[in-house]
């Protein structure tokens, strides 16, 4: 490997780091939100505030340029649809399961990973990498699933999300090989407004403007720490490394959410989730550690 892959790797590592931090948020903010304002309005604004930030960083880094390229229209418009697709659920499910749910099933992302993406080039991992992921997903399971199987609806909602983000982020990865993360991240949140907006008119009841002040926190939060920073992170980081390894390093998150749901809403984990904790932390370190080991030697090269 030579130098400059190395440090290519190394920036994409750091880059998934931030955005495993940010995304631990991402379920608690997001939840206080759609308790008083439904999934779908919940979304609509913090995705509004978004839009608004995306818009003047766009603007001010002079990325005109990239909508004359027509070979990125095709992977932009499969990623607005399969992003708005997969918070739609993930927000909509919010109404019917915890956070600390969401934040593992989502996670089993990274099976659908292995499921969609394991044979594509660019894409493999090595055989310690893979029962890594196997370690990882058998403690996503223990934690979902504390003695039996019960898959309420907000629980299958995200299973769905989780199902569709190998898909989304295989299409982004394809429209930041064309364009900047600006205009990504731009364009697909620009085509989810309206129909985000619709929905939310049809499906949920309205609500105040003294409803939205009053969670202009959490939206605020989800709108600019989530779905603009952390997301120039994610879009960063699978340019730069494996979807599979990307999805890998997730795992911190939901053990993440499992802590700051403890510190901040008194909700202490089940048994389950902490025995469930072992695997996924085991298994991220032998996925990541290959990567990383590899990284230094061929630093050294």
């Amino acid at each position: 490997m030579s130098v400059i892959e190395a440090q290519r790797q190394r920036q994409g590592e750091s880059f998934a780091a931030g955005m495993v931090f940010l995304e631990s948020w991402f379920p608690i903010a997001a939840a206080i939100s759609v308790v008083a304002l439904g999934g779908l309005h919940a979304y609509f604004y913090s995705l509004l505030f978004a839009v608004v930030a995306l818009a003047f960083w766009w603007v001010s880094r002079r990325k005109f340029s990239d909508l004359k390229n027509r070979k990125a229209y095709f992977p932009l418009a499969m990623t607005s649809l399969f992003i708005t697709s997969l918070f739609a659920l993930t927000f909509v499910a919010l109404q019917y399961t915890s956070a600390i749910n969401v934040a593992i099933i989502l996670f089993l992302q990274i099976l659908f990973s292995y499921v969609f993406l394991g044979r594509k080039p660019g894409e493999r991992l090595q055989v310690k990498q893979i029962l890594g992921a196997a370690l990882m997903t058998l403690g996503a399971l223990l934690v979902l699933f504390p003695g039996k199987i019960d898959l309420r609806l907000g629980d299958f909602l995200v299973l769905l999300a989780a199902m569709i983000a190998p898909i989304a982020n295989l299409y982004q990865k394809r429209a930041r090989e064309y364009v900047s993360s600006p205009t990504v991240l731009l364009v697909r949140s620009l085509l989810a407004l309206p129909v985000i907006y619709v929905l939310a008119w049809l499906l949920e009841d309205s609500p105040s403007f003294e409803m939205i002040q009053q969670q202009l926190p959490s939206l605020l939060f989800v709108g600019i720490m989530i779905f603009f920073l952390s997301k120039v992170l994610w879009i960063e980081a699978i340019y730069r490394l494996p979807i599979t390894k990307v999805n890998a390093l997730f795992a911190f998150s939901p053990l993440l959410t499992m802590l700051w749901s403890w510190w901040l809403l008194d909700q202490a984990p089940h048994w389950f989730q902490v025995l469930g904790a072992l695997p996924i932390v085991i298994g991220a370190y032998w996925v990541s550690g290959a990567n990383f080991n590899s990284v230094k030697r061929g630093a050294k090269r």
